[in-house]
């Protein structure tokens, strides 16, 4: 193997895998599991002597459970992740693995790992154990000595590793067996005192017989504890609003009920429709007032008379979510769906969490993962948007906070419109010009780009020039109060340009209602 210094070394199996254990156990990658993730596969592929079968369409299926007809020239997910993966390697070494004697490099445009070693760092000896240097009059240590504490560290670290990666199988297989128990009979009714552990969120895919995972990771089961109503697959088609269309392509239609074991708490209700059924055609007329109806969650009616395709237009993913959700008396959460015109209709239902009072915070990023700034504040991957375009910024953005947040970019003519309950919310979107400017790729600076930008119908910001404000490669966070999502449980964040494109790398929805 080549060392930085062109010279060939030997890598012991043990070194690379404690090289490993020391990366994916620090907190730069602590901070960041999606990568973790990807570099223990490429790593796993070099062990096995398969480092050859790394390519993009691989990586994009085993790795970010990208489906089988996936294609690069369109989804760019095994590209961006490699830079931020070289990205936090580079960062890693130079910070808290400053002395690993080992370093992985992944160069640029390739997937194998290399292990290189180091030059060794004042404080080390030869052979690369962390040891002070032994003055020349103190007799040196005898080698088999040396060697043998050597391995007792090696040992402890693989014994640690096995170790950890025994207790990951374990809660793995204990979470997997208590979605398992949980299961209804084939019928769909719930089984009296079945419950779920609160710690794990319930995620159902309403009329599937089959579990999928979505693009965020998040593992959504079959079908359960309903009665009633009839299940619908739809074929595959666009919808709008979604990076997980899959979750709207089968649904539970009719009048049905679910009964939901929970344990006493607090939860955050979500429950999601797509209309598909009425789209334009030669008349252009679409399917308002074709089918509204009721839904209670126990015993209460939270809408009535909901339109979906007046809420938010066919072929297009409605979330409504509810705060401050609890069991009933009897222990279990009731949902009832019944029909004012034409049949009800529920794609997916999410039970998580809550918090008392206030919904959780929402944080996206224009990017195509999830991530964790320095606050501890998890980010998710862009979503609920429509139109525009995303790009990957790899440049180096100034300000207090996690420039990570800057690594993407929206641009266009676009919007998000992002799933509330009744409040008010405190709204945050974060900018960061990175194409204008005397040094950068556009040229030009103040003038180049003005938009404005809009919620719910009202203007937030007028003639916005990032570039004029906060410089090139400058975060601006433009803060704003009292937002309240509009009549469709949406705060509908729209981006308009002027000059040539409007553009944001994230945006923050904060409840702020007192606990």
């Amino acid at each position: 193997m080549a060392s930085r210094d062109g010279l060939q070394t030997a890598c012991s199996v043990k070194e690379r895998h404690t090289a490993l254990e020391a990366v994916l156990g620090s907190a730069t990658f602590l901070r960041n599991p999606r990568l973790g993730k990807l570099l223990s596969y490429l790593c796993a592929k070099s062990f096995a002597g398969e480092a050859a079968s790394l390519k993009e369409y691989t990586i994009a299926t085993d790795v970010f459970g990208r489906p089988a007809d996936f294609d690069q020239s369109t989804d760019a997910i095994v590209r961006v992740e490699m830079h931020r993966l070289r990205k936090k390697l580079k960062e890693f070494y130079e910070g808290e693995g400053r002395d690993q004697p080992i370093e992985i490099v992944i160069h640029s445009g390739q997937y194998a790992p290399e292990f290189v070693e180091r030059s060794a760092p004042a404080g080390w000896t030869n052979d690369g154990v962390s040891e002070p240097l032994i003055p020349a009059e103190v007799p040196e240590i005898d080698t088999r000595s040396r060697q043998r504490r050597r391995w007792i560290l090696v040992s402890i670290v693989a014994a640690a590793v096995l170790f950890a990666a025994g207790v990951w199988i374990n809660v793995r297989l204990h979470a997997r067996a208590s979605v398992l128990s949980n299961r209804p009979p084939e019928s769909g009714v719930a089984v009296p005192g079945a419950g779920l552990p609160t710690w794990n969120p319930i995620r159902l895919l309403c009329g599937r017989t089959r579990s999928q995972r979505d693009r965020e990771g998040n593992e959504w089961g079959p079908d359960a504890f309903f009665q009633g109503g009839s299940a619908l697959e739809a074929p595959p088609q666009p919808i709008y609003r979604t990076r997980n269309a899959f979750l709207f392509l089968g649904a539970r239609s009719g009048d049905f009920t679910y009964k939901i074991p929970l344990p006493a708490g607090i939860y955050e209700l979500h429950l999601y429709f797509a209309d598909t059924s009425y789209t334009p055609g030669i008349s252009m007329e679409g399917g308002e007032n074709t089918r509204f109806f009721n839904v209670s969650v126990n015993g209460i009616t939270v809408l009535r008379n909901f339109d979906i395709i007046a809420s938010v237009g066919p072929n297009t993913a409605c979330e409504r979510v509810f705060k401050d959700v609890q069991p009933d008396r009897d222990g279990y959460l009731h949902l009832m769906f019944n029909r004012a015109v034409g049949v009800p209709l529920l794609n997916g239902i999410a039970i998580l969490p809550g918090i008392p009072h206030r919904m959780r915070p929402v944080r996206i990023s224009t990017q195509d993962s999830a991530f964790t700034d320095k606050s501890g504040n998890t980010w998710s991957p862009d979503n609920y948007f429509l139109n525009g375009r995303v790009i990957a910024k790899f440049g180096i953005v100034s300000g207090p906070v996690d420039s990570q947040i800057y690594e993407g970019e929206r641009y266009g003519n676009f919007s998000y419109a992002i799933p509330a309950a009744a409040g008010t919310y405190t709204l945050r979107l974060h900018f960061a010009e990175t194409f204008f400017g005397p040094d950068e790729q556009g040229g030009g600076g103040a003038g180049d780009r003005i938009f404005d930008v809009y919620c719910n119908g009202t203007a937030l910001l007028t003639r916005l020039d990032v570039f004029q404000e906060a410089g090139a490669r400058h975060e601006l966070i433009k803060t704003f109060h009292g937002i309240e999502p509009n009549a469709q449980g949406n705060v509908l964040v729209s981006f308009v340009p002027r000059v040539n494109y409007a553009m944001v790398s994230g945006l923050e929805l904060i409840d702020e209602t007192p606990q």
